[in-house]
């Protein structure tokens, strides 16, 4: 007889079947804050470790998938804490700043995410020394390329240093951070451009096996109204960074500044321009809800003194012999939804006003300079002027040129470009090495998918934020000075201990999350109801050791068995009818109150983490060995093999305290009394003789 276990027919009836198992499957892999950061940071595991003040092996946990924590916990938009499902008991945490405590603390000694590997012999040249480029060289000089950065400005940081003002980032600080990629080896070559010092074929011909273009977005886009070429219109990236390099300004106290523009570029110039002692208003013309700027930093600015004007659209710029006096805008309304799924704003006939002004900032949009690519380059460009790659392995029409960040996105926030930065940096890792490009692109693809999240019930009890204490605003007017005043750290560990804990403890070693990925099941085509359209039980934490989380559960009924047949209390079986069945104890009541011996054996054969160990808190369990029979039983029934039996010996254990234990019968009668007396280590000898019986912990929740 011929049995045949793989086809494409019995492939296709495994992922359907999968797919079934999954369409109830309430549970998540990675929690949602962790899907939601772009660069997917094990948020539960660095809070777990700031909670428990361990500052610098969080800073390390962090860099493993984000070079700059300190930076990024100062300046991300923060996309995981609107995710955070803390929210459904009280207040999101503080997780971006949370990274940034524990790598504050460390900048001086700060920790690789792992021993860099040894040179390969392999060349990258980066061009751009922004987010994306330090990013990609960071995490290609830990696997042992060599890494040159090119950058067009007299110093490395890109965006981060020319582009954020003062009070939000020192530069002091943030060099701190960046001399860590530079001593990975890393060399950098400032004030030279593409396309006007080298071209892209000339790093080729230095050696170079690779290239990275992450050249940033340095134009800024006109707002297509007249009088835009007036004098006393300013361009808003040249704002900033001529403040940053402590050159003249065209503001100063007393004028009537305009700012133009719902981003965070906007609110940098707005802040910018109050601090100089400017009278600024701020006018967008969608609605507040459509600024691409955080609510905080839009709070942020109108508390600190702009006039916001929302749903205004500008018309034209007025000027008196060629200078700025005022802009002309209209109402608008909100329309039909566009492109993007925002309402598009229609004007209001009639509703035109003035606001006068004599400088206009326009900080409408970035876009890249087309000019520093020619056409012997081979790299094409986008429809939308952004460089043309493989969305997924970020490699361009060129083989051994790559790009990310705002140059392959379009402008985007600091933490996406990261991330890029990241991802790029192993896909070239990958171009180095020889794989299959077409394979890695599959693999990051399916990596980068979100998966479907249901708002699970959180079990943790209101416990306020802790917030981050800040410059008070009467302190900040023509001051620079950085205005989130930082952490305690016991406030930081007040704050991380209130994270739910949400990812799920099987991850990596759950069977139905393995056979997903291979059977390619990023999406579900059965998995697309509302969430009120699954069931939603309540997880089990009565017992002392195993925590029971019916949602995990895909009634393989592996538990059932092992329980019946192996172990024999039977404290599982089938219970419900059709789409309601579900693997329970009987009665549905607690495990606790059944006759489990918390022997764990269903937890080893759970597949999906629906039964799993409880964390213990003990460090030695108590009983009485005078009175053991050597039965036997508990050798037999520990899953983990602690217990064995032994040859030459009655009874023999491995004492925690630090020696070996070995009792012949002779130490029987007196085994509690023997072991205090006689077997105890120095400096124990007044312990507690140990209690004959054993207690069951009380109720706990999974984290306690």
């Amino acid at each position: 007889m011929r049995v045949t276990t793989t086809s494409d027919d019995l492939f296709h009836l495994r992922r359907t079947n999968l797919e079934l198992m999954l369409s109830d499957h309430n549970a998540y892999c990675q929690p949602p804050c962790q899907v939601d950061c772009p660069t997917h940071i094990d948020i539960p595991g660095y809070l777990e470790l700031i909670a428990q003040g361990e500052m610098k092996e969080a800073a390390r946990l962090v860099k493993e998938v984000l070079p700059f924590p300190y930076i990024l916990g100062l300046t991300c938009p923060a996309p995981c804490q609107q995710a955070c499902r803390r929210t459904l008991v009280d207040e999101e945490i503080a997780i971006c700043r949370m990274h940034g405590h524990a790598a504050e603390t460390c900048l001086l000694d700060a920790p690789l995410p792992y021993v860099q590997d040894p040179p390969t012999g392999k060349k990258v040249a980066i061009v751009g020394a922004g987010p994306a480029g330090l990013s990609c060289a960071y995490y290609l000089a830990l696997r042992g390329h060599y890494c040159k950065v090119f950058d067009m400005q007299p110093q490395a940081g890109g965006m981060l240093r020319y582009g954020i003002p003062e009070y939000r980032l020192p530069k002091d600080m943030m060099d701190r951070e960046l001399d860590q990629v530079w001593q990975l080896g890393v060399d950098l070559q400032s004030n030279v451009k593409m396309g006007r010092d080298f071209e892209l074929n000339d790093l080729f011909a230095q050696g170079f096996d690779a290239v990275y273009l992450a050249i940033g977005c340095w134009t800024s886009k006109s707002m297509r109204v007249p009088g835009e070429d007036a004098e006393g219109v300013v361009n808003a990236i040249r704002f900033l960074y001529d403040k940053v390099e402590g050159k003249p300004v065209p503001v100063k106290e007393g004028d009537e500044v305009v700012v133009i523009g719902g981003g965070f570029t906007t609110f940098d110039c707005t802040r910018t321009s109050l601090r100089l002692g400017a009278t600024v208003h701020t006018t967008y013309y969608r609605t507040r809800a459509d600024m691409t700027a955080t609510a905080e930093e839009i709070e942020d600015g109108i508390a600190e003194g702009t006039h916001l004007q929302v749903r205004s659209a500008q018309q034209r710029i007025l000027e008196e012999n060629g200078k700025v006096v005022g802009i002309e805008y209209q109402r608008t309304k909100q329309g039909e939804p566009d492109a993007s799924g925002r309402r598009r704003p229609v004007p209001i006939p009639g509703s035109e006003f003035t606001i006068a002004c004599d400088t206009v900032i326009p900080a409408v949009g970035q876009a890249v300079d087309t000019k520093v690519l020619d056409d012997a380059s081979g790299v094409k460009w986008t429809k939308w002027k952004t460089i043309q790659t493989n969305p997924h392995n970020f490699m361009s029409d060129r083989e051994g040129v790559f790009a990310g960040g705002d140059c392959q996105i379009g402008a985007s926030t600091i933490i996406e470009s990261v991330a890029q930065g990241k991802l790029g940096a192993r896909s070239i890792h990958s171009y180095l090495m020889g794989e299959d490009m077409s394979e890695v692109a599959r693999r990051l693809e399916l990596e980068e998918r979100r998966p479907d999240l249901f708002d699970i019930v959180p079990y943790k009890p209101v416990e306020p934020k802790v917030k981050m204490p800040m410059l008070p605003y009467e302190k900040r007017e023509k001051s620079f000075a950085l205005i989130e005043m930082g952490y305690l750290k016991e406030q930081a560990q007040r704050e991380a201990a209130r994270c739910l804990q949400c990812a799920c403890p099987a991850a990596g070693q759950c069977d139905l999350q393995k056979y997903s990925i291979e059977h390619g099941l990023a999406d579900n085509r059965f998995h697309d109801g509302e969430p009120s359209d699954y069931h939603d039980y309540d997880t089990d934490l009565s017992h002392s050791f195993i925590l029971r989380d019916p949602n995990k559960c895909i009634n393989c009924t592996q538990c059932v068995r092992v329980c019946h047949d192996v172990i024999g209390p039977d404290c599982y079986g089938m219970f419900g009818k059709g789409f309601n069945t579900i693997v329970s104890t009987p009665f549905n009541v607690s495990l606790h109150d059944t006759d489990c011996v918390s022997c764990g054996a269903c937890v080893q054969v759970c597949p999906t983490g629906s039964l799993m160990m409880a964390e213990r808190s003990l460090s030695r369990y108590s009983f009485a060995l005078d009175r053991c029979i050597f039965c036997g039983d508990c050798v037999e029934v520990c899953p983990h093999g602690a217990l064995g039996e032994t040859p030459n010996f009655e009874l023999s254990f491995f004492n925690r305290f630090g020696e070996d234990v070995t009792l012949e019968k002779n130490d029987l009668a007196n085994a509690p009394n023997y072991l205090v007396r006689q077997r105890l280590p120095r400096g124990k000898k007044d312990l507690p003789v140990m209690s004959p019986l054993v207690r069951p912990l009380p109720a706990r929740s999974i984290r306690d």
